[in-house]
């Protein structure tokens, strides 16, 4: 019996959205290492390259499940 493949993708994050761990991956409860992106972090501090605060230019808090491709100010990553 094979079992239904899941969907793990995830959606974009802003290109200007930064935090410390930027650059790092940290480890998990679960034993498995997680990208900043993911947004799992109950420590991180996230702010916005273009305001250098915790809200973005259109006035809202800046979090990886946050800036996405939904809001105005979303820039995506440069290819």
């Amino acid at each position: 019996m094979d079992l239904p493949q899941i969907e793990t993708s995830r959606k974009t994050v802003c290109r200007m959205l930064r935090t410390k761990t930027y650059f790092s991956r940290y480890a998990h409860e679960d034993g498995g290492q997680h990208d900043w992106s993911s947004g799992e972090s109950t420590t991180a501090a996230y702010w916005c390259l273009a305001t250098m605060a915790s809200v973005g230019p259109d006035d809202g808090f800046v979090h990886p499940s946050d800036c996405c491709d939904a809001r105005v100010c979303f820039k995506p990553e440069l290819t």
